[in-house]
C-alpha cells in the first residue's frame, strides 16, 4: 500500500505542535486531558478507519506509516521528531487496547478473541496479572471516554478521566448503570427508548458472540448540557466495556449539508429540489384535509434586460433581493417560498383559497414595489413582478403536473397582459 496518500494529515498535526518547545510538549504529554493527546488520537482513528477499508489490520503498517512520515519530512526539528515518536508511542498503546476491546464492525481485529481470553483465562497469574495492570493503565490514558460495567449486578466498575470531563459525572454520581440511565437521559420517555435500543444491540451481541453495534444518543452532561454520542461496546465474560464517540460536530456538518441540499445558494431560500418534495407532502396532506392549496408563480419583469444591462453581479443582488422580500413578506409559519427556476419564484399557501392567495400576492407586489430596484430598461422605470395563482379545492385534481402548468398559465397570461399584474386561473 501506497503511504503517501495517508501521510498528509499526520503531517498537519506535527506542523500544528511543532511551533511548541520540546519542553512544552512534554508538558502536554503528560497531561492526560491536554488538547495533543485527543487530535493525536483522532488522526490515529481516521487513519486506522482508511487502513481497514483496504483489509489492512496490523500495526506494522500504522508504525511503517509513521517512519515515513519522518522520512519526508522537509525539516525535521527536534519538536518534530519529538512529535512523530510520541505518535508511535501513542498508536502503539491505543491499537493494543483496541485489539482487545474492539467496539465496532469497521475495528473488527483478528486478535480480539484471543486476546480478552488471554485476559481471562490465561494459566499464568503473573502474567495475566501484568496484562491486566497493562489494561487498566491504558483504559486510563486512551483519550475517549469508557466506560466498565458489570452485567449482572449493572454496578459500574470504572470510568477514565475522559468520562469524567466530558461527561461531568464521577463514579460517585453514577454508581450503577441504572444511576447512568437517569442522569444522562433524564427525559423519561427518550430514556424509555435509549433503554430498548442498547439492550436490544446487548442481546444481538450476546447471542451472536459480536460486538455491541454502536448507535446515536443524545446525553445530557451533569452541567445540563447536550451532546451527541455514538455508544458501542464489547463484553467480556460478565463485563462489558461502553466506548464512547463524540459525534456532535460531525452531526451538525451533516445537518448542514443536507440544508445545503435544499437551499438555494444565491438567494438563501429553498431550491427547486425541495419545492417538488413540499408540493408533494403538501398534496398528501390536502387529500387528507380536504382544504384548499394555492399556489403563486412569480416571475421578475424584463430581468435578462436587468441582466445585459447591469451585469451579472448586480442582477445576482437582484434575485437576493426579490427572493428576501418574498419571504420576508410571506411571514405566516405554513407559507413555503423558494427559487422555482432563473428568475422565477414559487410560493406554496396552504389552506387559502383565492381571496386569500389574491392578497397575498398583492402583499408581495407591494413589498417589492417599495424596494424601488432601479430599472432603467422598463417604462416603469423599477422592478417589477408578474404573478399567477392556482388554488386547487378537489382533492381529484390534486397532481403535481396540472397545478403547476395550470400556475404558469395563469403566469403566462399576466405576462401577456403587460406585465407587472396578477392573473387568478380559473381552469
Amino acid at each position: 500500500m501506497d503511504n503517501i496518500f495517508y501521510q498528509q494529515s499526520i503531517i498537519n498535526f506535527v506542523a500544528q505542535y511543532a511551533c511548541n518547545s520540546k519542553s512544552q510538549l512534554v508538558t502536554m504529554v503528560d497531561d492526560t486531558r491536554s488538547t495533543l493527546r485527543v487530535d493525536a488520537y483522532r488522526v490515529f482513528e481516521n487513519t486506522l478507519s482508511n487502513y481497514q477499508q483496504w483489509g489492512v489490520i496490523e500495526y506494522s503498517s500504522l508504525d511503517s506509516l509513521l517512519k515515513s512520515v519522518a522520512v519526508n519530512l522537509k525539516t525535521t526539528s527536534e519538536s518534530e521528531s519529538f512529535l512523530v515518536s510520541q505518535l508511535a508511542t501513542w498508536w502503539q498503546e491505543w491499537y493494543f487496547a483496541l485489539s482487545m476491546h474492539t467496539t465496532t464492525s469497521q475495528h473488527n481485529f483478528v486478535s480480539v478473541h484471543h486476546n480478552i481470553e488471554h485476559l481471562t483465562q490465561h494459566n499464568k497469574p503473573s502474567t495475566r496479572q501484568h496484562d491486566l495492570s497493562e489494561y487498566v493503565n491504558l483504559f486510563t490514558q486512551v483519550p475517549i471516554p469508557l466506560c466498565n460495567v458489570c452485567m449482572h449486578t449493572e454496578n459500574i466498575i470504572r470510568i477514565n478521566q475522559r468520562f469524567v470531563d466530558v461527561f461531568g459525572y464521577t463514579i460517585d454520581d453514577i454508581p450503577t448503570l441504572n444511576d447512568w440511565w437517569l442522569n444522562a437521559y433524564p427525559d423519561p420517555h427518550y430514556l424509555v427508548w435509549v433503554r430498548q435500543t442498547w439492550q436490544q444491540a446487548l442481546s444481538f451481541a450476546l447471542e451472536n458472540d459480536t460486538d455491541i453495534q454502536p448507535q446515536v444518543y443524545c446525553v445530557t452532561c451533569k452541567d445540563g448540557s447536550h451532546i451527541m454520542m455514538e455508544i458501542s461496546g464489547r463484553y467480556f465474560k460478565h463485563e462489558f466495556l461502553a466506548i464512547f464517540k463524540d459525534v456532535t460536530q460531525h452531526l451538525a456538518v451533516e445537518d448542514t449539508l443536507r440544508d445545503m441540499a435544499f437551499v438555494d445558494s444565491l438567494t438563501q431560500i429553498a431550491n427547486r429540489r425541495c419545492f417538488d418534495d413540499k408540493l408533494v407532502n403538501e398534496l398528501e396532506l390536502m387529500h387528507k384535509k380536504i382544504k384548499p392549496l394555492s399556489m403563486l408563480l412569480i416571475d421578475i419583469d424584463y430581468f435578462k434586460q436587468y441582466n445585459d444591462n447591469y451585469g451579472h453581479i448586480k442582477g445576482d443582488e437582484c434575485l437576493y433581493q426579490i427572493a428576501q422580500c418574498i419571504a420576508a413578506t410571506m411571514n405566516h409559519e405554513k407559507d413555503f417560498v423558494a427559487r422555482f427556476g432563473g428568475e422565477e419564484f414559487v410560493v406554496l399557501l396552504p389552506e387559502a383559497d383565492p381571496k386569500k392567495a389574491l392578497h397575498s400576492a398583492l402583499q408581495i407586489q407591494q413589498a417589492i414595489n417599495q424596494l424601488v430596484i432601479k430599472h432603467e430598461y422598463t417604462d416603469i422605470g423599477y422592478i417589477t413582478l408578474s404573478m399567477g395563482i392556482k388554488t386547487l379545492h378537489n382533492p381529484q385534481t390534486g397532481d403535481y403536473t396540472y397545478f403547476v402548468d395550470a400556475a404558469d398559465k395563469a403566469l403566462y397570461q399576466a405576462k401577456g397582459q403587460g406585465r407587472n399584474c396578477i392573473v387568478v386561473s380559473e381552469d
